[in-house]
């Protein structure tokens, strides 16, 4: 699964992508009529000037801190899904110099972006997409990656069995980034037939902290 991601499925998913995003810069385009015109929320509302600087951006500032309003970061944590998808889709084709991690990183948010307006099938593909080969996920913590991303596609999927199996292995595995991302799965296992939108949010659906299984 491994290779077939890396060599296949990533390049084949950018340049469909590349095709979109020619698509949306057309008059006729739903799709950027949507994010681009006054029916956008204002408070998703970014400028062609604001996008453009924000395709400049470092890794860590676009994804990870936030800070400038039409970073992925900063739309993601106002709910601005659609937008934050659009601006990761142009950063991934336009940005260069990424490190593969951060690719990575970048394909599993833009999958948590489609997960999020119900775009379930490319989200699927996504955060199948990240998966890491052992050598990858060799970590001194332990930390387990591919069990939350199979366990995060298995709800989008409807697989309740690989979900159970994916939150028991990171409890068995602990250490903390495993034991948080057992809890993000175990509010979506509670909430399982509700959208990904509403059970992977803070609130009813997420357990207390985890402790280790033994």
């Amino acid at each position: 699964m491994k290779n077939f991601s890396k060599s296949f499925l990533v390049p084949t998913l950018l340049l469909s992508i590349c095709f979109l995003i020619s698509s949306c810069q057309s008059n006729g385009s739903t799709f950027a009529k949507n994010v681009n015109t006054s029916g956008t929320p204002k408070a998703c509302y970014t400028s062609s000037q604001q996008k453009a600087e924000a395709l400049l951006l470092d890794f860590r500032a676009f994804d990870q801190t936030g800070g400038h309003p039409a970073s992925a970061r900063e739309l993601a944590m106002k709910g601005c899904h659609a937008e934050a998808a659009y601006i990761t889709e142009r950063y991934l084709v336009e940005h260069k110099g990424l490190a593969q991690r951060e690719v990575d990183v970048l394909i599993w948010h833009l999958g948590q972006h489609k997960a999020h307006l119900g775009n379930y099938e490319v989200a699927s593909l996504l955060f199948l997409s990240t998966l890491r080969s052992p050598e990858e996920s060799a970590e001194s913590d332990n930390f387990d990656w591919n069990s939350y991303a199979l366990g995060s596609w298995a709800f989008l999927n409807k697989e309740p069995i690989i979900l159970d199996q994916s939150i028991d292995t990171l409890r068995r595995k602990a250490g903390q980034r495993n034991l948080i991302n057992a809890r993000a799965l175990i509010g979506l296992r509670n909430c399982f037939e509700k959208p990904y939108s509403l059970a992977i949010a803070p609130g009813a659906c997420q357990p207390p902290p985890v402790v280790p299984l033994q």
